[in-house]
Formats: C-alpha cells, sequence, structure tokens
C-alpha cells in the first residue's frame, strides 16, 4: 500500500506538471503580440487650373487671359458694349486619384465699372457650345476616376450686354464707365470637391 501511494504522489506531481506547462503554453498563446505599420498611399489630390497647382495658389486671377476678337466696328482685345469675347480654364488631373466635381460660378465685380458684363454660355474641349438660358450661370460636371483623359478645356464665353431689355446701364453710363480709368472686372469662382460613395 505504501507503493500505492508513492506511485499516486507520482502520478499526482506528473499531472500537476503537465497541468502548468499546458497552463503556460496556453497562457503564452494569449500574451502573444506582433507590430506592425501598413504603408497605403494617400490618394493623390492636385489640379492644375491654368498650369498652376489650386493646392498652392488659390488666385487664378493672372492666368485668365480674355480674348475678344473685335469686329469691324469694335477693336480686338477691348470691350465695349456688344464686343463678345472668350476666356479659358484649362484643368489637368493627371495627379488627381479620386472622382470629382467641379463648379465654375460667373458674375460681374462688385468692383467692376461695368455691370454688363455677362457669361453667355461654354463649351467643354471645343465642343458644342452649351448657352444660358440666363446670364452668368454655374457650370459643373463629374469627373469619373476611370475617365482615360486627364485633362479639361472650358471656354467661357462673355459679353459686353447692351440689351435694352435685360442690361442695368444705359448709354450714359456705358460712357461713364469708359471715362472711369477703372476696368471692366468679371468674377470667376472654381470649386473642386471629391465624389464620395
Amino acid at each position: 500500500m505504501k507503493n500505492f501511494k508513492k506511485l499516486l504522489i507520482l502520478l499526482a506531481i506528473i499531472c500537476l506538471a503537465i497541468a502548468i506547462i499546458s497552463f503556460l503554453s496556453i497562457y503564452a498563446k494569449y500574451t502573444t503580440s506582433a507590430n506592425s505599420q501598413t504603408d497605403v498611399p494617400i490618394a493623390r489630390w492636385n489640379i492644375l487650373v491654368n498650369n498652376i497647382s489650386i493646392k498652392d495658389n488659390p488666385d487664378i486671377s493672372q492666368t485668365l487671359q480674355p480674348i475678344f476678337p473685335g469686329n469691324e466696328n469694335i477693336a480686338s482685345n477691348i470691350i465695349a458694349p456688344t464686343a463678345e469675347g472668350y476666356f479659358d480654364l484649362y484643368f489637368d488631373y493627371t495627379d488627381v486619384d479620386v472622382s470629382f466635381m467641379y463648379t465654375i460660378s460667373l458674375s460681374p465685380s462688385d468692383e467692376s465699372s461695368v455691370n454688363d458684363i455677362v457669361a453667355t454660355g461654354y463649351s467643354v474641349d471645343d465642343g458644342e457650345i452649351h448657352d444660358f438660358t440666363n446670364f452668368n450661370e454655374n457650370i459643373s460636371d463629374t469627373i469619373l476616376l476611370d475617365n482615360p483623359t486627364r485633362t479639361r478645356k472650358i471656354r467661357v464665353f462673355v459679353k459686353w450686354n447692351d440689351d435694352s431689355a435685360t442690361s442695368s446701364m444705359d448709354n450714359s453710363k456705358d460712357t461713364e464707365s469708359a471715362l472711369s480709368g477703372i476696368p471692366a472686372l468679371f468674377d470667376v469662382n472654381v470649386t473642386f470637391d471629391q465624389v464620395i460613395g
């Protein structure tokens, strides 16, 4: 019987040792850890308007060159009542990795000597001219990421509206604006927003 007790104690010690080893092994599984960092590139958002990065320089005034071809009664590259012209906005979104929407807002400046400068329509990439129902409407569109073309040209058509039914200036105010020495100014605001979803 003494041997049986010794055997039982020996078996109990072996079982206890196995239990301790198993416990330490299980405990180690729950406390094991690993560290890492993911390296995920951030989407590029660098839109150029007339070759100027708008993230670095939001003022594109110096790049807008209005063209007034003139006619037999009005010299070229000046503005006078009934003169018609245009300016171009070139978008380069080669360095953009998301779909986005652009909106172009147009209006005569509050500081302009001529209130009757109006946008009459626009074209995209020298395509069809879209006439505005009312002057100075917003121009907007969405450019999807899968669009293979990475540039867009928007031509905005403007004129000095001298129609007595829709203009705000009469002939004497037209003359005052010419004599004031204050330039004719037109506000152009271009906004880009990422398409979410």
